[in-house]
C-alpha cells in the first residue's frame, strides 16, 4: 500500500514514519520547502501546502493521505493556514481520486456525538480565549473535513507524549468514553494506520487516549 504523510516533519511524524515502514508500505513525506527533513527510506517532495500541482503529486496513487497538521506555536497566524493548507489537501484528493483520510484533531474541535468531560472542555476554553488565531484554524481545519464528502476520520487527541506504545487504548467520543488527558504519539501512529482499512469509524471523530 502507498500513503502520503502531511505534518509527519513533526514530532509526531518519526512515530507515523515508522509505523507506514513497519508495515511495509510505501510512504511519501510531504515537507515545506524550508524544512530539513532528510529520510532515505521515504519519498519526500518538497513545497508550498497550497501548491496544487505538487500536492498532487504526492498523493497520486495512494491509498489514503494522514495528516498530523495542527497548530504548533502560541502565537499562531490569523489568516487560517492549516486549515488553508488541509483544504487544498482535500481539494488534491478529490482530483486524484483518493477518498481516505485520516486526520489528527483535538477534543476542541467538538463533535456532535460527545458529551460533557471537563477534562476536554476546559483546555478547549483556555485554548479559545488564549489563543483564539489557533483555536479558529483548529474548528476551521474539522469542518473542512467534515464538509468534504471524503471517507475521513479525525483522530482527536489531548496532549501528546512520547514512550512506548500502550497496550489498550481508551477510544470513543468525549463524554461519553472516559478518557485521560495524554496519549502516546507511538499509539497514535498504530492507530491511525489501523484505520486506512478499517471502516469502524468513516466519517466519525473519536477520541482516543492512553490508558
Amino acid at each position: 500500500m502507498k500513503v502520503t504523510l502531511f505534518g509527519a516533519t513533526g514530532r509526531t511524524g518519526r512515530p507515523l514514519i515508522d509505523e507506514g515502514r513497519k508495515r511495509d508500505m510505501e510512504v511519501t513525506v510531504f515537507a515545506r520547502s524550508s524544512s530539513t527533513f532528510h529520510d532515505p527510506d521515504v519519498r519526500v517532495i518538497r513545497g508550498s501546502l497550497t501548491d496544487e500541482t505538487l500536492l498532487r503529486e504526492a498523493i497520486s496513487g495512494s491509498d489514503a493521505v494522514l495528516s498530523a497538521l495542527g497548530p504548533t506555536a502560541l502565537r499562531h497566524p490569523s489568516d487560517l493556514p492549516i486549515t488553508t493548507a488541509t483544504e487544498a489537501i482535500l481539494s488534491a484528493m478529490k482530483q486524484e481520486n483518493v477518498r481516505r483520510l485520516i486526520a489528527i484533531s483535538t477534543g476542541t474541535a467538538v463533535d456532535p456525538e460527545d458529551g460533557f468531560d471537563s477534562k476536554i472542555r476546559i483546555p478547549a476554553l483556555l485554548i479559545k480565549l488564549a489563543m483564539p488565531s489557533a483555536y479558529r484554524d483548529i474548528i476551521g481545519l474539522a469542518s473542512s473535513i467534515r464538509a468534504s464528502g471524503l471517507d475521513w476520520t479525525m483522530v482527536r487527541v489531548g496532549f501528546l507524549k512520547d514512550g512506548p506504545a500502550a497496550q489498550r487504548l481508551n477510544i470513543g467520543v468525549y463524554g461519553h468514553t472516559k478518557h485521560s488527558m495524554t496519549v502516546l504519539r507511538e499509539d497514535v501512529a498504530k492507530f491511525m494506520f489501523d484505520q486506512i482499512q478499517s471502516r469502524d469509524f468513516i466519517r466519525q471523530a473519536p477520541g482516543i487516549s492512553s490508558l
